[in-house]
């Protein structure tokens, strides 16, 4: 856990809430441990908490354990993330929202934060760029597995030429499409591959895929699956599986 993710409970959510969102927006995420959608969630709003860089925190609630507070602010199913900005609720949401879906629901929380959180500093989306190619593309495909397509694209892009030069250029198009999943590009079929991928469920993004190929002749869609294939390799049983679905 992060240095913007803390725990919060009955006894200490008046200061770790309240008072700190006259100062900060704070994501108020109740959960249980039972919850399949809850850990859906989680990995999303925490690396976007640290994406943002201390813009906001996030403060988890296990709904079980703090049933006042469920009581309180009228949870009646989770997850179920309020936003607080200034001593109060401003915004909110419940269920596994995709991460565009989420993205767009922080900037509206940002938009509201007090003036001493404006002032911080703007994600850290990125490390800088490693030199060596190796050590780039390593990193490159290290985004790509924490769904952060728009790093990955980065450090793809005018890659050096050398002999990692040709896998960068089979990974480049799941990059992009991550990165437009992340800006909230997508839509449709695509947008719930792009979800699925951010959970790191490429059985469920390749099924999503070959279905808008299908159905569409959907060009982009068959260059991300062959991305995918790339980053998986070529010995993944799902590789496997689906490439034979391709030639058919």
């Amino acid at each position: 856990m992060n240095q913007y993710v803390k725990d919060v409970n009955t006894a200490d959510f008046q200061q770790a809430v309240i008072q700190q969102s006259r100062t900060v927006p704070v994501l108020v995420d109740f959960w249980a441990p039972w919850c399949g959608p809850c850990r859906m969630l989680s990995p999303t709003l925490e690396r976007l908490a640290q994406e943002y860089n201390g813009r906001f925190i996030l403060a988890k609630i296990n709904s079980d354990n703090n049933p006042q507070l469920s009581a309180q602010y009228q949870v009646r199913g989770i997850p179920a993330v309020k936003a607080f900005v200034n001593g109060r609720v401003v915004d909110e949401f419940v269920g596994a929202q995709p991460e565009p879906v989420v993205r767009q629901f922080l900037q509206r929380v940002l938009a509201q934060a007090p003036a001493a959180a404006s002032s911080s500093p703007r994600p850290q989306t990125q490390k800088a760029a490693p030199k060596d190619p190796a050590a780039r593309l390593r990193q490159a495909e290290e985004y790509l597995r924490q769904g952060n397509g728009c790093g990955a694209q980065r450090l793809l892009n005018n890659f050096p030429a050398a002999p990692q030069q040709n896998k960068a250029k089979k990974l480049l198009p799941l990059a992009i499409f991550l990165c437009d999943g992340n800006q909230g590009r997508l839509s449709g079929t695509e947008a719930q591959a792009a979800n699925a991928l951010q959970r790191r469920d490429y059985s469920a993004a390749l099924y999503q895929l070959l279905t808008s190929t299908n159905q569409e002749n959907n060009a982009r869609a068959r260059s991300v699956i062959y991305s995918i294939f790339a980053l998986l390799g070529d010995n993944d049983p799902l590789v496997q599986a689906y490439r034979q679905q391709m030639t058919v």
